[in-house]
């Protein structure tokens, strides 16, 4: 008889994206709790007036969003990656020996 497997083996083996869809989905909610404090500390600073601490604040809070929108385009562009494989591999027409 073969050799069995665990269902957990099998299915990270099956899907591997799934995997990575994770990794990136827990760093961009990451990303997302990192700006969501930085708004707080900055809507604290505009009531005390402190300029220069909210203008710090607003350029690291543009920083984050930059990071997670290049999080996003980095999962577009995996996506895309694989659907040209996929297309590829469809439109590969046979060869005749003539």
């Amino acid at each position: 008889m073969g050799k069995f497997t665990k269902f957990d083996e099998w299915e990270k083996s099956k899907n591997p994206v799934q995997e990575e869809e994770t990794q990136t989905s827990e760093v961009n909610a990451e990303l997302l709790a990192q700006i969501a404090d930085l708004v707080a500390k900055r809507k604290t600073h505009i009531k005390n007036k402190d300029d220069f601490e909210v203008q710090i604040l607003d350029i690291d809070i543009k920083v984050l969003k930059s990071e997670l929108e290049i999080n996003e385009l980095r999962e577009k562009r995996k996506q895309l990656t694989g659907a040209k494989e996929i297309s590829l591999n469809r439109r590969r027409e046979a060869k005749n020996k003539d």
